[in-house]
């Protein structure tokens, strides 16, 4: 049973780590703002980020896991959901990777006071609709691994650490210079990764 919960809440990690990498509102918003202001502002930006992360996992843990409790049924439910909503992710992913569309990162030259910075950060990822529903797709993960309080903790925080860390680097390299030029080579790779991986979890999800 331990190797079954640990092999679950890896899956949902995995996800994670994937969808932070890839493109999108907290990246863009990491990147544009190390590039006009430098590494500092954007490492304000990514504690944001991270300060969301760890709450929107909290959040979603133990809320869906008080709605399972209460009307069991609606397990089934997000889980088709959660898994149709990764599909389309992964679909729109790999559509933007085979068009090599070209991505929104731009310098922000606004004056951003430190806390600014901050503020910036967590209300883009706490207020970024779509992640409601990324977040309900990790949570049927973690709460069918059933895992105990504690771990489901620990899962959040390595959840908050692992958006610092990854967006910690992107505000590293696009505190530098040639760092547009390097990323734009390297985005429809990230897209396609990205897109292969959420698309076969959500068929996953679906079909279990």
């Amino acid at each position: 049973m331990e190797n079954e919960t640990f092999s679950i809440l890896l899956t949902a990690w995995l996800m994670l780590v994937v969808a932070i990498a890839a493109p999108g509102p907290n990246l863009v918003a990491t990147a544009s703002t190390a590039l006009g202001h430098g590494r500092k502002a954007g490492l304000l930006v990514v504690a944001g980020v991270a300060t969301g992360t760890f709450i929107w996992s909290l959040a979603s843990a133990f809320g869906v896991a008080a709605v399972f409790t209460v009307f069991p049924p609606a397990f089934v439910a997000l889980k088709l959901a959660g898994g149709s909503y990764l599909v389309y992710l992964g679909f729109r992913s790999l559509r933007a990777a085979w068009r090599n569309t070209p991505g929104a990162i731009r310098p922000d030259t606004r004056r951003l006071s430190p806390l600014a910075s901050y503020a910036r950060g967590l209300g883009i990822c706490l207020m970024n609709p779509k992640s409601a529903l990324f977040w309900a797709s990790i949570s049927v993960f973690v709460v069918s691994s059933k895992a105990s309080p504690l771990t489901i903790i620990e899962f959040c925080i390595a959840a908050g650490l692992s958006s610092f860390t990854i967006y910690g680097l992107y505000a590293v390299l696009f505190s530098s210079h040639g760092a547009q030029a390097l990323y734009r080579r390297a985005t429809r790779w990230i897209e396609a990764a990205f897109g292969a991986f959420f698309f076969m979890v959500g068929v996953r999800l679906v079909t279990a």
